[in-house]
């Protein structure tokens, strides 16, 4: 994992926070442009989200993304980034 791909995952793990922990992949991909900077394919914030489900940090399922405690520990600094 590079160090732009961690940026994005924790990024897309912080939107989803702000989110109240639950969000569509396309609202996620425009808060990482208009938020955080971050230019990405709406394929590519899919394949993050299913990676980020995978580690078990949030719970991807039918186009919604939700934030899991581990997840939402990530965002608070009490966890590191796989």
């Amino acid at each position: 994992m590079t160090a732009l791909d961690k940026k994005r995952a924790s990024s897309l793990l912080a939107s989803l926070l702000f989110h109240d922990g639950t969000c569509n992949p396309r609202d996620l991909r425009d808060d990482l442009e208009r938020v955080h900077g971050i230019v990405a394919t709406l394929a590519r914030v899919c394949t993050d989200l299913i990676w980020l489900d995978d580690v078990g940090l949030i719970q991807y399922r039918y186009q919604i993304a939700m934030l899991t405690e581990e997840g939402r520990d990530v965002v608070a600094g009490r966890r590191q980034m796989p």
